[in-house]
């Protein structure tokens, strides 16, 4: 179960809290090398934990955090997740990189053709730009037309 302490209030201060239940185990998300734990409410979200299924003090990681596309990824790919460790109540959140895309584009970098394969997602997949004879294009990035 989550609580939340509600914030400066009359409601406060006489120790009123917000409880919601959350799944009974804390799980673990990783990406390259950086390991977050949190715990998951249908209601309010992820909420960073301390390892022993304490919310930390900050529950929230910064807004460009890797922490959000992960979680963003786990969630709509239907929150999977298996055991980490032999009795543990920490569960591994599972999610995969959804697929590239390629785009073909012409030498203004007009897209000509492109390909977003079962499991794109618009939000998070990579895209990849060709000519083509299928090699790689840097797009250029438009220009200020302001400047003189």
């Amino acid at each position: 179960m989550t609580c939340i302490h509600i914030g400066n209030s009359s409601l406060a201060r006489s120790g009123a809290i917000i409880s919601t239940f959350s799944d009974a185990h804390d799980y673990r998300i990783t990406v390259g090398d950086r390991v977050w734990l949190f715990d998951w409410s249908d209601q309010f979200g992820s909420s960073l934990t301390n390892g022993n299924g304490e919310i930390r003090e900050n529950p929230y990681p910064p807004e460009g955090s890797p922490f959000w596309r992960c979680i963003m990824l786990w969630k709509r790919q239907g929150k999977r997740s298996e055991a980490f460790g032999a009795g543990s109540y920490l569960r591994t959140a599972i999610f995969d990189e959804p697929p590239a895309g390629t785009y073909t584009v012409d030498d203004r970098g007009l897209i000509l053709n492109f390909n977003e394969p079962e499991g794109f997602d618009e939000d998070y997949s990579e895209r990849r730009y060709v000519d083509r004879d299928g090699h790689p294009v840097k797009l250029r990035g438009r220009r200020d037309r302001r400047a003189a």
